[in-house]
């Protein structure tokens, strides 16, 4: 008879031990899913195997607490290697050679400090459990007490992963506006997942709060991200989402940062009525980072429907209630160069063309060596209209400043921009004297098999 394989993981060993089988696991596995969640959560037949043989380093937050619940033992102890002279993926130290994955299948680096004393301790915290267990099971009724219990006293997360998401929060504010968008994608999604996960336990108190702004945080900069790719309608789902987790965290910076969004769909949609509305609705209450943004976005609603007068007292708005402070959590920061950059959008709108190109000079002088791609690139564009809008219209720079928003916009993933600038040149070209010039037929060569304009193509 062959002899029996030794268990590669504590969790082998421990099924082993309980004589269960890969099924008979799985479900277990959904049973103290029920104890724990309000919906149902279960493992594949696929997935468990690969947990058991020491493949997947670093299981979903639901996952990790219902293991813990099951074996009350650490879930990176649970799936960790067994520690032994002849397990041949340890090397003389103990660090694990090679990268498990994740249950996303992406590869996990070996932690340096994953040594065998900490393998030991993991495995010895592991026996006292096997010790108490093995004069038999407790009655059911009495198992789902003992791990409702647990659950209880284990739902509010440990310090060190909501502060892991709060940093995450902060290094947003500065990284988001200089990031390619497509690089923030995953990132983004997996901690706002980890987020949503923790909130649907048990916790409750302060630390449920903590952790429904930080989730909220999350939403708000994955709709943000789908605004920016033009994905409008993930971008309202996530706006929404964010909307209620601000108003169960009570938070007034997160609730503004929706509003403006929201304007901010509508408007390039060319529903500008709804975009002025939405925005007026907001400054009640406003946090004092939200007030400038939403006066901005009031004054660029109000210049697409000719509305003059409405458009300057927002523009004053505007600048008597600019943020000195840095970024915080949501969207560009309404200081100075937000400003600006917003007057030269207002007034271009405006056909105030000459008044729109220096606000659109200092908006940018401002931006240089930045990095902020989106904030460049829209400028770019305002500059754009302005020299088309100004009493002596200069369609050649106007093509050279649509051209520089569409390097950046093609080399960050704003697709959004990308429209903008097709839509611009579509009417350099209905000039049939600016038709014909080179910057003119360079920017066309950019745009060209672009497709029809979607929603908010306008000029």
């Amino acid at each position: 008879m062959p002899p029996t394989p030794r268990p590669r993981t504590l969790l082998a060993h421990l099924l082993v031990q309980r004589q269960w089988t890969v099924e008979q696991f799985c479900k277990a596995y959904a049973e103290t899913a029920a104890t724990l969640y309000a919906k149902p959560h279960v493992v594949s037949d696929r997935t468990a195997k690969r947990w058991v043989a020491g493949d997947v380093a670093r299981p979903h937050p639901i996952s990790r607490r219902v293991l813990e619940a099951m074996f009350r033992v650490d879930a990176t102890a649970l799936l960790a290697p067994l520690a032994t002279d002849r397990d041949p993926s340890l090397t003389s130290s103990g660090i694990a050679l090679g990268s498990r994955t994740g249950d996303d299948e992406q590869a996990v680096p070996a932690a340096p400090g994953e040594v065998s004393s900490s393998r030991r301790r993991d495995l010895l915290s592991a026996g006292v459990f096997l010790t108490a267990t093995a004069a038999g099971t407790m009655p059911g009724s009495a198992e789902r007490a003992a791990a409702i219990s647990r659950a209880i006293a284990g739902s509010t997360p440990d310090p060190l992963t909501l502060a892991q998401l709060q940093h995450g929060i902060h290094r947003l504010t500065t990284l988001y506006a200089v990031t390619p968008h497509g690089q923030l994608v995953a990132p983004i999604e997996r901690a706002w997942d980890d987020a949503e996960a923790l909130l649907e336990t048990r916790v409750s108190g302060s630390a449920r709060r903590d952790l429904e702004l930080v989730a909220g945080q999350l939403a708000y900069y994955r709709g943000q991200l789908a605004f920016d790719m033009s994905d409008e309608a993930t971008a309202l789902t996530f706006f929404v989402l964010a909307a209620q987790h601000a108003e169960a965290a009570r938070d007034s910076l997160l609730a503004g940062s929706v509003i403006v969004m929201r304007s901010a769909l509508a408007f390039f949609a060319d529903d500008f009525v709804t975009a002025a509305g939405l925005a007026h609705s907001g400054p009640a209450a406003a946090h004092p980072y939200i007030a400038p943004l939403l006066a901005g976005s009031v004054a660029r609603a109000l210049a697409r429907v000719g509305d003059a007068d409405g458009t300057r007292a927002a523009l004053r708005t505007m600048h008597e209630t600019v943020w000195e402070g840095g970024p915080l959590p949501g969207p560009n920061v309404g200081n100075e160069e937000f400003c600006d950059s917003f007057s030269a959008i207002a007034f271009s709108y405006l056909n105030r063309g000459d008044v729109a190109e220096r606000h659109a000079r200092t908006s940018l002088a401002r931006l240089a060596g930045t990095g902020r791609h989106v904030q460049i690139a829209g400028t770019q564009l305002a500059l754009g209209r302005a020299f088309i809008r100004r009493s002596a219209p200069d369609p050649e720079q106007a093509a050279f400043a649509v051209a520089k928003a569409l390097r950046i916009a093609n080399g960050n993933g704003h697709p959004r921009t990308a429209s903008r600038a097709e839509a611009i040149y579509r009417r350099l070209v209905t000039e049939p004297g600016w038709a014909r010039l080179g910057a003119v037929r360079e920017l066309g060569g950019m745009v060209g098999g672009r497709g029809a304009l979607g929603p908010g193509g306008g000029v």
